[in-house]
């Protein structure tokens, strides 16, 4: 593969409302030969690029402003393109009794709960793009 071939790339888009864990997520996941790594802070940011952009992987946050994440991943599942495509769900609050009914409904793909390691996010992703 041609590293210099974006076109290539596996296009994934993080979407987390800390602007410093976003960063350093974008940066690991960046540093993966033939992954690409776009940032969104919430849900609104995240449906613009779904336009701009065609997604491969989603990452997650539950915890957003605005439209939650677990809002958003039901809203992507009802959608056809979305009803299969890998969703990483990553939250501080996903292992809470009262987001286990609601995020097995939307059916993450995997669920990672912060804090976590970064080598969990890019096994994560490595996991979900081989199923």
């Amino acid at each position: 593969m041609n590293a210099g071939a974006d076109h290539a790339k596996v296009a994934i888009l993080i979407v987390e409302d800390e602007p410093s864990l976003a960063e350093l997520m974008r940066t690991v996941v960046d540093d993966v030969d033939g992954w690409s790594a776009t940032v969104a802070h919430d849900a609104v940011a995240a449906r613009a690029l779904f336009q701009q952009v065609k997604i491969e992987v989603l990452v997650l946050d539950i915890n957003l402003p605005g439209i939650t994440g677990l809002e958003l991943l039901e809203l992507l599942r009802t959608d056809e393109t979305w009803a299969d495509q890998p969703i990483i769900v990553v939250s501080a609050v996903a292992d809470q009794d009262r987001w286990q009914a609601p995020l097995q409904h939307a059916r993450p793909s995997a669920i990672l709960s912060k804090p976590f390691e970064l080598d969990e996010l890019t096994a994560a992703i490595g996991a979900v793009l081989r199923s």
